[in-house]
């Protein structure tokens, strides 16, 4: 029988960098979407063979669906609290029950890793999917939606937003509704172009393919860096195969260019890769044409 998707009773490991504490914060992790759907340009059989080589973690023992983690990252530092993808969500309409199946337990998780809503300054989502979105907003008391993180200035791509906010006379999407049209009327929602700096060793890096306006994040101190990848990856599989795009890529060759150029810049450079829908991340390193994730030091704990 599958596993179901639900919240891990373990979330992986800090990653220290300089005055930085990224802490990644898992909501949920299960089987989630049916392989052949996420990657329908390759071959069952070489579908099969890939999914097989990085095993049970990353996929249903049959190989049919993919094992996704929805995870956000807390960045501390003095004085800030910063968060990367704020996952499923809760509630969206008053008596709802949100993903079905399924209770989001993930304020309370980042309460545990230091970051409760109240002390969060910063949210950015890396891109406007629902999944990356979902606790931006919350029901208030009288079942409207609100921001989740009462302190927090909300930041999102340009592109992003004018791709998903829908045109004249076309209503949004019901998530882009429901998560970022109350922080766009509340005045708390800024549209970034370009490469960002949010303080010093944590900025904002164009990623576009994914989403037009796709974004990943880089932490560095010390030597050393992290890089939130957001969902430059979606499985390891496209460690082996950069050219390979998931369908819910909204340019796949775009999608494909990128996250080569992406891989090859941060590759054996010590950086620690964390990707949003990967339960494990790891120092990224080549691997012959192709490149894999090493877990290292304190790291293996995310194994």
């Amino acid at each position: 029988m599958p596993m179901p998707i639900s919240t891990p009773t373990t979330q992986p490991a800090p990653v220290v960098v300089g005055r930085w504490t990224v802490v990644p914060v898992i909501d949920a992790v299960g089987p989630a979407m049916q392989a052949r759907a996420a990657f329908p340009a390759l071959p069952p059989d070489e579908l099969t063979a890939l999914l097989s080589e990085f095993g049970d973690a990353h996929s249903t023992p049959d190989r049919r669906q993919l094992v996704l983690a929805s995870q956000g990252f807390a960045i501390l530092g003095p004085g800030r609290v910063i968060l990367v993808d704020t996952c499923l969500g809760g509630p969206k309409v008053p008596g709802g029950t949100g993903m079905r199946g399924f209770s989001s337990q993930w304020l309370a998780s980042l309460e545990a890793a230091g970051a409760p809503v109240e002390a969060v300054d910063t949210v950015i989502n890396t891109h406007l999917h629902h999944d990356h979105v979902g606790w931006n907003t919350h029901l208030d008391e009288d079942g409207a939606q609100t921001a989740t993180f009462p302190a927090a200035h909300y930041l999102v791509a340009r592109a992003d937003y004018e791709h998903f906010a829908g045109s004249p006379g076309t209503p949004p999407q019901r998530h882009i509704e429901e998560c970022i049209a109350p922080l766009h009327r509340a005045g708390i929602l800024e549209q970034v172009t370009g490469e960002v700096r949010i303080d010093d060793g944590v900025r904002l890096v164009p990623a576009p393919g994914h989403t037009p306006g796709h974004l990943l994040v880089e932490v560095s101190g010390d030597g050393r860096r992290v890089l939130l990848a957001g969902d430059l990856i979606h499985h390891p599989l496209q460690l082996r195969r950069p050219d390979v795009s998931a369908a819910m890529c909204v340019d796949p060759h775009r999608s494909a260019a990128t996250r080569l150029e992406v891989l090859d810049r941060y590759a054996d450079t010590d950086t620690v890769f964390l990707a949003s829908h990967l339960p494990r991340g790891g120092v990224l390193r080549r691997g012959g044409d192709a490149f894999l994730l090493e877990p290292e030091g304190p790291l293996r704990s995310l194994v």
